[in-house]
């Protein structure tokens, strides 16, 4: 299975949500990364048709998804940023309701909530309304949701934004393990949820695609760009000031920062093994201080 996106643009007035891009999946995880407002989610809506390109097409296997209709809807599962759930519903009556609304047969749907509920984790409140769910078991549900119709293609757009770094692992360990044999797009500004999980991570930033590769390749973007300096207490405020600063670590030795930077910084720094929130760091400076989350 191939999809495919070609020069594929989204305006709102005359603002470029997303700006000609091209790229292609198939089969396993790929990470979208991006600072908000990166114009990820307007990609994903596309994806899962809730809106309409400006130009451009994407393609399933050659042919055109808007053309196709139901038919490209039946392969999809979606779970939209802010996910729309009946609080007073139990989450079994939930997903069976959902399982209607998409056309499967009874005597499936119940087989395959009761399925997908053991895969959620959420057996064990199936008869608990969805309304007193935690953030990450609302987000499971979600997904729950999305993967009633055995999807081929699952769409998840910043599904761990908000969760604690437990249930943001037990998500992303549950996208890894259903990604076998569908393409799973995740798009997200939270580093970790993909570092170990992707096939590869596409970096979108102002709507334009930077770069699509596999994790390590991209690192080699920031070789010799990553420094670790010795600094005093006095001197990090200027640091900050003219560097991109990644971490600041205090021991019993002094101050050891953190930077991204194209040049050596100072004279005592010295080279360290770059790591995806370096790279996050360096494509995305000016969000540094509300994008960057790690486990």
């Amino acid at each position: 299975m191939n999809l495919t996106i070609n020069n594929l643009s989204k305006k709102f007035g005359k603002h470029v949500a997303v700006n000609e891009l091209s790229c292609q999946f198939t089969n396993g995880v790929y990470g979208i990364l991006g600072a908000n407002g990166s114009g990820k989610t307007t990609l994903m809506r596309m994806l899962a048709t809730v809106v309409s390109p400006t130009e451009g097409t994407i393609e399933l296997n050659g042919a055109n998804i808007f053309k196709l209709g139901d038919q490209y809807r039946d392969l999809i599962g979606y779970l939209p940023q802010h996910i729309g759930l009946y609080k007073n519903f139990t989450a079994e009556k939930f997903l069976l309701y959902i399982a209607a609304l998409k056309g499967l047969e009874k005597k499936y749907a119940l087989l395959k909530v009761e399925e997908l509920l053991e895969l959620v984790n959420l057996t064990h409140v199936r008869k608990k309304k969805v309304g007193s769910f935690s953030g990450g078991m609302k987000q499971r549900i979600g997904i729950a949701q999305a993967l009633l119709n055995d999807p081929k293609i699952l769409i998840v757009d910043e599904p761990t934004a908000g969760l604690d770094p437990k249930e943001r692992i037990r998500f992303r360990n549950l996208l890894s393990t259903i990604s076998g044999d569908r393409i799973v797009l995740l798009s997200t500004h939270i580093v970790s949820d993909i570092e170990f999980i992707a096939k590869e991570i596409l970096i979108l930033k102002s709507g334009k695609l930077l770069h699509k590769r596999d994790s390590q390749e991209l690192l080699k973007e920031i070789e010799g760009k990553v420094w670790l300096v010795q600094a005093s207490e006095r001197e990090i405020p200027t640091y900050q000031t003219d560097f991109k600063v990644g971490n600041i670590i205090r021991t019993e030795k002094g101050v050891e920062l953190r930077i991204i930077n194209d040049e050596q910084p100072s004279a005592n720094a010295i080279i360290a093994k770059a790591n995806l929130e370096d790279l996050y760091l360096y494509f995305f400076e000016e969000d540094q201080d509300a994008a960057i989350a790690q486990v």
